[in-house]
C-alpha cells in the first residue's frame, strides 16, 4: 500500500489543449476553387509550425518565442487532392473530384488537417477583441513587427518560406481570390454606392466625382497594386507575413497578466510579402475611425515602424532603418489592395441592414459593419488611388 507521497509520484498533470481541425468533406458547398484555397490554408499552417517556427525561434532572441502559441501536434493529409509540389498560389488547378458523389465523398472523408495547440483562454490570462483601442493596436502591431524581423534579411529562410509556405502571403492576394470577385468589381461598387448614398453625414464622400469611379478605378489599378505589393523572396523588403492580421488573430493578455505579451494566432496565410500589408489590414479591421484621427493613424504606423527597425537591428547588430517614403509607398498600395479585396468579396450585397445586423460581429472588419469605419476608408483609399494613377500616367 502507497503512503501519500507515492500517490504524489504518480500525480497526472492536467493542461487546456486547443483543436483547431479543417475537414474537407466540410466544404462540399463550395466551389473548387474556394475549396482549395481553404485546404491550402491548412496545410501552410502545419508547415508553418512545424517547418518554418523551429527556424524562427533558433536564435537566441526569446521575444517572439512568447508570441506565437507552442504547437503540440500538426499534420495534414491532402494526398488526391493536392500535390505536395503544388503551388499555394496555384488558384487555376483543375479540379480533381469525381463527378460520382458517392466517389467524391469517399475521397474527401479522411482529407484535411489539424492541429493541436497551446490554449489562450481567459483562464490562461488572453483575451480577444474587436475593435480594440489604439493602445492595444499598437502592441499588436509591436508583436507582428517581431514577426517581420524575425525573417528579415535572412535569404536561406526566406527562400524555404517562399517554397514551403507561399510565394504571396496574405488571405486576400488577388492570386488567390475567385476571378468573379475582380469581373464583377465595378457592379458591386454601384451596388454600394447606391445602398448607401444619402445614408447621414458621412456618406457625403459617395458624391464626390472621383469616388463615384471608385469600382472602375480599383479595377483598372488591380493587377498594377498587387504586383506592386508582391516582392520575390530575395527583394529589398521582402520578409514573412502573417496575411490576416486582424483583431480577433491576436490575444492580447489580460490587465493583470503584465509579464505576458500579445500572442499571434491562425498562420494559415503567411508566406513572403512585404510587412506592411499586415500592418494595413490590422489599422482598418480593428481601429474605429475616430481613433485614427488627428494623427491616430500616424501613430500607429510609426510605432510599428520603429518596433521593426529596433527589432531588425537587435537582430543583426547593426542599427537599420526602414525609409519612410518607401514604408509609406507600401502602406497606401495594402490600403488599395485591402478595398479590392473588401469591395469584391463583402460589398457586393452590403447594406446599411447587412452592417447594423454585423455590428457586432469581433471576427468581421470593422469596414464591412461600420459605416463611418468604411466612409473614412473610402476617403482615404480614394486619395492613394490618386497617388498611383499620377505614377502610371507620368
Amino acid at each position: 500500500e502507497k503512503d501519500d507521497d507515492d500517490c504524489d509520484a504518480y500525480a497526472i498533470l492536467e493542461t487546456e489543449l486547443f483543436l483547431k481541425r479543417i475537414a474537407a468533406k466540410a466544404y462540399t458547398h463550395k466551389s473548387w476553387t474556394d475549396m482549395r484555397r481553404t485546404l491550402v490554408y491548412a496545410r501552410t499552417e502545419v508547415r508553418f509550425y512545424n517547418e518554418i517556427v523551429p527556424l524562427l525561434l533558433s536564435s537566441n532572441d526569446d521575444m517572439l518565442r512568447r508570441q506565437i502559441p507552442k504547437c503540440h501536434h500538426a499534420t495534414y493529409d491532402l494526398s488526391g487532392l493536392i500535390d505536395e509540389d503544388s503551388p499555394t498560389t496555384d488558384a487555376s488547378q483543375s479540379s480533381p473530384l469525381p463527378e460520382n458523389e458517392k466517389q467524391k465523398n469517399a475521397l474527401l472523408e479522411t482529407k484535411g488537417g489539424h492541429m493541436l495547440l497551446e490554449s489562450l483562454s481567459p483562464s490562461h490570462g488572453y483575451y480577444q477583441n474587436a475593435p480594440i483601442t489604439r493602445q492595444q493596436s499598437l502592441a499588436c502591431l509591436q508583436a507582428v513587427a517581431e514577426l517581420h524581423a524575425s525573417a528579415w534579411g535572412d535569404k536561406a529562410l526566406l527562400k524555404q518560406i517562399n517554397d514551403r509556405l507561399s510565394s504571396a502571403g496574405g488571405s486576400y492576394h488577388l492570386q488567390f481570390r475567385n476571378p468573379k470577385e475582380l469581373q464583377n468589381m465595378v457592379a458591386s461598387w454601384d451596388t454600394f454606392r447606391g445602398n448607401f448614398l444619402g445614408l447621414n453625414e458621412k456618406t457625403k464622400i459617395l458624391e464626390k466625382e472621383s469616388v463615384v469611379r471608385l469600382g472602375q478605378r480599383v479595377y483598372d489599378m488591380a493587377k498594377y497594386v498587387s504586383k506592386e505589393l508582391t516582392p520575390k523572396w530575395d527583394d529589398d523588403y521582402a520578409t514573412l507575413v502573417h496575411g490576416d492580421y486582424k483583431a480577433m488573430n491576436v490575444f492580447l493578455p489580460s490587465n493583470d497578466s503584465e509579464d505576458k505579451l500579445p500572442v499571434m494566432i491562425d498562420f494559415s496565410c503567411a508566406g513572403i510579402g512585404y510587412g506592411i500589408s499586415d500592418v494595413g489590414m490590422h489599422i482598418c479591421h480593428a481601429n474605429l475611425a475616430e481613433d485614427l484621427e488627428n494623427g491616430g493613424e500616424e501613430e500607429l504606423l510609426e510605432g510599428y515602424l520603429t518596433a521593426l527597425e529596433e527589432a531588425v537591428s537587435r537582430r543583426k547588430g547593426e542599427s537599420w532603418k526602414y525609409p519612410r517614403d518607401v514604408a509609406m509607398r507600401h502602406y497606401q498600395l495594402a490600403c488599395i489592395d485591402y478595398l479590392r479585396f473588401i469591395l469584391g468579396r463583402f460589398w457586393r450585397s452590403a447594406t446599411p441592414e447587412s452592417f447594423e445586423k454585423k455590428k457586432a460581429s469581433k471576427n468581421t472588419t470593422l469596414i464591412n459593419r461600420n459605416v463611418d469605419a468604411a466612409m473614412a476608408f473610402i476617403e482615404k483609399v480614394d486619395k492613394y488611388l490618386e497617388v498611383f494613377e499620377q505614377e502610371i500616367n507620368a
